[in-house]
C-alpha cells in the first residue's frame, strides 16, 4: 500500500514497488503515481489473463473481452493481450486451427458455422480464410454432413415402431433434416445431397 497526502492510496504488489524503487518517505508526484497505478493494473491484468488461459486456449480477443468484463480499461486489456502474444501464450492462428480440428472431429460442423464461430471469437478474417481453406475440404465436409445427418436421423426416428411415413410426413422429415444441416453450417447443395442419401437408405 502506498499512501499519499493529497490523493487516494494505491494498493500495489511488492513487484510494482520494487520496479519503481519506492521507499518509505519518498515524494511521489502525480506523473509517477499515474505510472505506478498503470503498471500495477497491467500486472494484475496479465495475471488474470494467464489464469483465464489455464483452463483452455483462448483467442486474443477473448482475452481482451474477459479483462474488460473484469473492469480493466481498453488500453490495459490490449497491453496484457499484446504481452501474452509476444510471449507466445496467445496465438490466434494456432487457436483457429485447434478450434476447427476439434469442431470437425467432435461436432461435425459445416464450413459456414466454423467461420461464424471463429469470427465471433475475434479471429481475423484472413486467418479464418487461411485455416478453413487448409483444413475444411469438400470430401471432409461431405463425410461430416453424412455423419451428422445419420446421427440426427437415428435420434429422431421411431426405431421401435418402424412407423411407415406418408409422402407428406416424409417430406416433413426431410425438411427437418435439411434445416438441421443448414444450422450446422453446411452448404445448401450439400445439405440437399445428404438428405437424399440418408432417405434413400430407408
Amino acid at each position: 500500500m502506498i499512501e499519499f497526502d493529497h490523493a487516494p492510496a494505491l494498493e500495489v504488489s511488492d513487484w510494482t514497488i520494487g520496479r519503481f524503487g519506492v521507499c518509505t518517505g519518498d515524494e511521489i508526484d502525480d506523473l509517477k503515481r499515474s505510472q505506478i497505478a498503470t503498471a500495477e493494473a497491467e500486472a494484475q491484468a496479465k495475471n488474470i489473463a494467464i489464469n483465464f488461459l489455464s483452463y483452455r486456449p483462448r483467442s486474443r480477443k477473448e482475452i481482451e473481452r474477459h479483462l474488460l468484463k473484469k473492469g480493466f480499461d481498453d488500453s490495459i486489456a490490449a497491453h496484457a493481450a499484446e504481452k501474452l502474444q509476444t510471449l507466445g501464450m496467445i496465438d490466434d492462428l494456432a487457436f483457429a486451427r485447434m478450434f476447427v480440428r476439434d469442431r470437425l472431429q467432435r461436432k461435425k460442423f459445416g464450413s459456414a458455422l466454423l467461420r461464424q464461430h471463429l469470427i465471433q471469437k475475434g479471429i481475423a478474417r484472413a486467418i479464418v480464410d487461411m485455416v478453413c481453406t487448409e483444413l475444411v475440404t469438400p470430401d471432409q465436409q461431405k463425410q461430416a454432413a453424412l455423419e451428422a445427418a445419420t446421427k440426427h436421423r437415428q435420434r429422431s426416428r421411431d426405431d421401435k415402431r418402424k412407423k411407415m411415413f406418408s409422402p407428406i410426413e416424409a417430406q416433413k422429415q426431410k425438411k427437418r433434416l435439411f434445416d438441421f444441416l443448414i444450422r450446422r453450417g453446411f452448404s445448401i447443395d450439400l445439405a440437399r445431397q445428404t438428405v437424399e442419401t440418408i432417405f434413400s437408405k430407408d
